[in-house]
């Protein structure tokens, strides 16, 4: 078995083009999601924790605020499956008392019961079998002590990804196919599946709160649209319908378009919507 684990497609993917460009485009994508990390934060305490764990950490943003949340004592391990995105998180804080692990927390062998708190940003969606992969992360989790991350509602809740993805639609007439349970962004988009994907790892407790908040930056709409022509739903149309360079020109401009008229006071904002979820293990 290889360091990807039981998710080989996704380490693939998050080790080699395109997720290289989250790398790229990680200050930029912190900006953006500023506020909702402030969400998964929101009302969580030292409270005697002195062990962390952040799943699908990234460059480790979230791992060095869990660390900050819970006390300079405490020792927390950002686990991801990129190694190129975890050598940036390194690279960012030489804390001894933080840890950074390349694995797949499907399959990893975490030493049981070793975690106060277990959180996530956005990095529990892209597992193969994520049943087998909540057991496996509630294992590494005291009894008792609480999971907490946060994911993406549905597709038409979400401006950051449907504008972008309208746009390419419209220009190139591709059309990808609607999202479903597989490994992605929004595989826990159907609430009722969260929930018993939850339960049956046998979490307790669980708690899944929607959230409506925005996604905003002070970037330029051109510094905007590059971006978006890199990551997300519109990136993916992109790449599915395969444009000449001319038709990208457009596509671009459209997302530029897009983006003057969401800007107001310096920023471009998107509405978005979350499920803040918390459990006990």
């Amino acid at each position: 078995m290889s360091v990807y684990g039981e998710n080989e497609s996704q380490g693939k993917y998050w080790n080699e083009n395109p997720g290289q460009s989250w790398v790229a485009h990680d200050a930029s994508m912190n900006e953006r999601l500023s506020s909702i990390s402030d969400i998964l934060f929101a009302g969580l305490k030292e409270d005697g924790c002195h062990a962390g764990l952040d799943i699908g950490c990234g460059a480790g943003s979230t791992t060095r605020r869990l660390h900050e949340t819970i006390g300079v004592n405490s020792k927390v391990t950002g686990l991801d499956i990129s190694e190129k995105l975890l050598n940036l998180a390194r690279a960012q804080s030489k804390s001894e008392q933080l840890r950074y692990l390349q694995a797949d927390a499907q399959s990893f062998e975490f030493k049981p019961n070793t975690f106060d708190i277990a959180v996530s940003r956005f990095g529990v969606m892209f597992f193969e079998n994520p049943v087998k992969a909540f057991q496996n992360i509630r294992s590494a989790i005291k009894p008792g002590c609480e999971l907490r991350f946060v994911c993406w509602a549905p597709l038409v809740l979400n401006e950051f990804f449907y504008a972008p993805l309208n746009a390419v639609t419209d220009i190139t007439g591709v059309r990808l196919d609607p999202p479903r349970k597989e490994p992605g962004p929004l595989a826990f988009s159907d609430r009722d599946y969260l929930l018993s994907t939850l339960q049956t790892a046998g979490f307790s407790s669980v708690k899944i709160n929607t959230v409506e908040t925005s996604i905003k930056t002070e970037d330029s709409p051109e510094k905007n649209a590059a971006l978006l022509m890199e990551i997300g739903m519109g990136f993916r149309a992109i790449k599915e319908a395969q444009p000449k360079p001319e038709l990208l020109s457009v596509i671009k401009r459209a997302f530029i378009q897009d983006g003057i008229s969401r800007r107001k006071n310096g920023l471009i904002s998107y509405k978005a919507t979350i499920f803040k979820v918390t459990a006990a293990a």
